[in-house]
């Protein structure tokens, strides 16, 4: 006993003479922001940010309406509108009249101070990929993050699987996040989530993939006529799904029941045998 008290009593005025400051410091919150471009109302945007309470406070901003498609637009003539909410299962939001893009400018310039230590766009309704996450403002909201130095996920489920299946997606875009805030990302990368609908025999699993060089469904614009002047009218007409990429591929990946995990980078400079090429032509 006499030995023990010989240990605890220096251990006891260590404790007692260290600053205040010292005694109360505390790991800081895990910041993270959400968003998405299907609108601050959609029930995808509330199932990602509920199950991220688990890692993290989490706030919410999105655009009020919706903006899917808007890809990295930037509004610069209009003044964006702020709307305070709370969304049906409790949690608080605010939406802002803009796009995907806009919204986490601001939200990282205006509204999180401290900047957030991650950002997840999502869920979206419908897949963004191959080529398609080009036109994404899923995609383009976690661009802007990383162009903020933020590390971001996009996230997205496939139509046939929404919204049925929000929850599930949520679960697997939950396990990419938790990995994240451990193991972090390099500069100016985000990650692109794609779940599929839910097999019968459950997802096979994550699979980190490339993004497929194939549109990630058919575009097209159906024509029809005002009646009223006869002027044409196109309306945009979206199919998703597309066979034929290669294994390893994100539109691979889903095809074959798994989550496609496909980390992207903010520019796109050709690689450098192109560039040396093109030194060629202004010699």
């Amino acid at each position: 006993m006499r030995s023990i008290r010989i240990v605890l009593v220096p251990l006891l005025a260590l404790c007692l003479l260290a600053p205040v400051g010292a005694q109360l410091r505390t790991v800081p919150p895990y910041r993270i922001l959400v968003t998405n471009d299907d609108g601050v109302h959609a029930p995808g945007i509330a199932a990602i940010a509920q199950i991220l309470l688990a890692i993290g406070d989490v706030t919410i901003v999105a655009p009020s309406q919706n903006q899917s498609g808007k890809g990295h637009s930037i509004v610069t003539s209009e003044p964006v509108f702020r709307e305070d909410l709370t969304l049906p299962n409790g949690l608080r939001a605010i939406g802002l009249m803009a796009t995907p893009a806009t919204t986490v400018n601001i939200a990282i310039r205006n509204i999180l101070t401290p900047r957030p230590d991650l950002v997840v766009s999502g869920i979206n309704r419908g897949y963004n990929l191959g080529f398609s996450a080009y036109l994404s403002g899923t995609v383009g909201a976690a661009r802007e993050a990383a162009m903020h130095g933020v590390p971001a996920i996009a996230a997205s489920l496939a139509d046939a699987g929404a919204p049925r299946e929000y929850i599930y997606a949520a679960e697997e875009v939950f396990g990419v996040a938790r990995r994240l805030k451990q193991f972090g990302l390099p500069a100016y990368t985000f990650i692109n989530v794609s779940v599929p609908p839910m097999p019968a025999g459950g997802y096979k699993g994550y699979m980190v993939t490339s993004q497929a060089m194939l549109r990630g469904g058919q575009e097209s614009f159906a024509e029809t006529k005002d009646p009223r002047t006869g002027r044409p009218i196109y309306f945009n007409v979206y199919k998703e799904g597309m066979s034929g990429a290669p294994q390893g591929t994100d539109i691979w990946a889903v095809e074959n029941g798994y989550v496609s995990v496909t980390p992207m980078k903010v520019g796109e400079t050709a690689d450098p045998a192109v560039i040396d090429a093109l030194k060629g032509w202004f010699k």
